[in-house]
């Protein structure tokens, strides 16, 4: 790593005894948890509770980050074994109902609206909303989240030759996604 990691400064901080760089820790990665983890469960309120969850495994499982990998890849990691646990629980037991996943959906657009208010994001959001579930997270953790190719595929347990396929194949579903809509997709 040759810019300095923020997130593991905090964390050992943290472990030391500084009780507030946990705070600080989930200012800087609470809402772009949220976001993320929503693409798995489609409900805002389950999402702030698994992202509460997710920090809830660093104060409980303070050893097992060994410094592999960032300390953010290592959260998303948690985090995303959380919703897909989740998922795999609603399942099997029952699903939320409909209604409530719509109005979910809509809380989620005004939050996403909230945090990102540039209209051209706003327009890139709404068409990855049509993709798949890995295209979108895929394109989430590269473009929005700035994590490398070698972090993405930690976290969504792919090489990084697989993840570079799906980069591509998500660019495109998102290109024919944007021209759908009447956005004029240029190439950079």
């Amino acid at each position: 790593m040759t810019q300095t990691d923020t997130g593991m400064e905090l964390y050992l901080s943290y472990i030391g005894g500084d009780n507030d760089a946990l705070g600080k820790l989930i200012s800087i990665h609470g809402a772009s948890l949220v976001l993320f983890i929503n693409r798995y469960v489609n409900n805002i309120a389950t999402s702030e509770e698994l992202m509460v969850d997710t920090f809830c495994d660093l104060v409980l499982k303070k050893p097992r980050f060994k410094g592999n990998s960032t300390f953010k890849t290592y959260l998303f990691k948690i985090a995303k074994n959380k919703a897909i646990s989740y998922v795999r629980h609603v399942s099997r037991y029952g699903t939320v109902p409909l209604a409530d996943v719509e109005n979910e959906l809509r809380d989620h657009i005004t939050l996403e609206e909230m945090v990102i208010d540039d209209e051209e994001k706003r327009t890139v959001l709404h068409a990855m909303s049509r993709l798949s579930a890995d295209h979108a997270t895929v394109l989430q953790l590269i473009y929005f989240e700035e994590l490398s190719h070698a972090d993405t595929a930690f976290i969504m347990r792919r090489t990084v030759g697989q993840i570079k396929a799906l980069v591509y194949r998500a660019r495109q579903a998102l290109k024919n996604e944007l021209e759908k809509g009447g956005y004029v997709y240029e190439e950079g």
